[in-house]
């Protein structure tokens, strides 16, 4: 059968490690049983190739949870590649186009939780060789309904080359929630159009909470944040200070390239990044959006002044010292009581606003409720005394570092200090 694929458009510092390089190999995870409380680890480069492995052959992880333990270094500098997580599978079939669509895709449907963890030294790579595949290249190739990625760090060694549907870590987002992730890759990629330094295409769901901080080179529909918006997603709080660059392209912005369709949505966003790409009749390089339908909503964006952008409706330019100013977080923030906007008092982004999971990663991998929590320590040892048989325990340092996990309630601390204990959700710290 021929396919013919329908593309929907209008045109950190690493503190430690605790695995080694990765030498190319699968191997499945022994922690974990994929429920909320118990999820299964990736504590290893070899357990992530074997999720890489297991999604692609069509295990979607409905239901399940998934949760990486450690920073991961894949070794690319070594020459080592990988596939992306899935495979994108969208098309009409030639022979009856009356047909509509045919979705193969092996689609991620369950819970990442990337636990602030660093994937780094990464090459993901797909480039297809004829017409018979999309694929969609980034760290995971394509979510659905039901799929939610958080937490998740692509380190600024990491590379993404691909051909269509190429971003730093979602290819084609179809639905689902992508939230609190950052991608510092060096991006390239040979698509015509949907290249995102986080999402490529993004056609419903919703993507909060991310930035990208790294360098990104494509051809038409290129956006910091997401390539091609559109079907009702909604992109908030979310900025970019990497480089957005397609030099022979149109419809590039500095959050996203190309917007379309009633319910989209772009709000709380800034852009601090270069965002580069021809000035012709059609298009020229904009700070927010490079290209937007008249129902997109764009409300609350900011850019830099850097005396090459224009403002637009919803688009409003800052200097450097107003978009420090503590004002810029009161703005950004637009009055939600959880203030996912907080000051850059610790100069992780040179003093432009950050998100609270910036500042206090030990906050953000709370849950939503805090009950109360028993422990004590005594003689270098940590006792929780009201935990139940069958849950699971997560100690970690006050850096954020993930020091302990599993199912003792007498656990030995190898150094003195304050931890951050958590129980199936209750809470607490402890001086050790």
């Amino acid at each position: 059968m021929m396919k013919n694929y329908f593309l929907l458009a209008a045109s950190a510092l690493t503190i430690f490690s605790a695995s080694a390089a990765w030498d190319g190999t699968a191997q499945e995870w022994t922690n974990g049983d994929g429920t909320a409380s118990n999820p299964y680890l990736i504590e290893t480069e070899q357990h992530l190739a074997y999720f890489q492995e297991q999604v692609t052959g069509g295990r979607s992880f409905a239901g399940e949870y998934v949760r990486l333990a450690n920073d991961l270094d894949m070794s690319a500098d070594a020459g080592m590649k990988i596939l992306p997580i899935g495979f994108f599978d969208e098309y009409v079939n030639a022979d009856d186009p009356q047909g509509g669509l045919i979705d193969e895709s092996k689609y991620f449907l369950g819970t990442f939780d990337g636990n602030f963890k660093t994937i780094d030294n990464i090459h993901i790579e797909y480039i297809a060789t004829d017409f018979e595949a999309v694929g969609g290249t980034g760290l995971f190739a394509c979510l659905d309904d039901g799929a939610l990625v958080k937490n998740v760090i692509l380190g600024s060694r990491s590379i993404v080359t691909g051909g269509e549907l190429t971003a730093g870590l979602v290819g084609q987002m179809n639905g689902g929630t992508l939230q609190n992730s950052a991608s510092l890759a060096t991006i390239d990629s040979q698509s015509t159009f949907g290249t995102g330094g986080v999402v490529a295409v993004a056609s419903t769901g919703k993507i909060s909470g991310c930035y990208f901080g790294g360098s990104l080179t494509g051809n038409s529909d290129v956006g910091g944040i997401v390539g091609t918006a559109m079907y009702g997603v909604e992109i908030e709080n979310c900025y970019n200070r990497g480089v957005v660059s397609a030099p022979n392209g149109m419809f590039v912005g500095g959050i996203v390239g190309s917007a379309y369709d009633s319910g989209t949505r772009i709000v709380n966003c800034y852009n601090i990044g270069e965002v580069i790409s021809a000035e012709t009749f059609l298009s020229s390089p904009q700070p927010i959006v490079g290209d937007a339908e008249y129902k997109v909503l764009v409300q609350n964006c900011y850019f830099l002044d850097n005396g090459s952008f224009s403002e637009a409706s919803g688009v409003v330019k800052k200097s450097a010292d107003e978009m420090k100013n503590e004002a810029m977080v009161t703005l950004l923030n637009a009055g939600d009581a959880s203030a996912p906007w907080q000051a850059d008092t610790k100069l992780l982004n040179d003093g432009y606003p950050v998100f609270a999971w910036q500042n206090d990663p030990i906050a953000a991998v709370q849950v939503a409720h805090k009950a109360t929590l028993k422990v004590g320590a005594m003689n270098g040892t940590l006792y929780i005394y009201d935990m139940q048989a069958g849950e699971y325990v997560r100690v970690y340092s006050i850096l954020g570092q993930l020091v302990y996990e599993g199912q003792s309630s007498t656990i030995a601390m190898s150094q003195s200090g304050v931890y951050v204990v958590e129980v199936n959700g209750r809470l607490t710290k402890v001086r050790i």
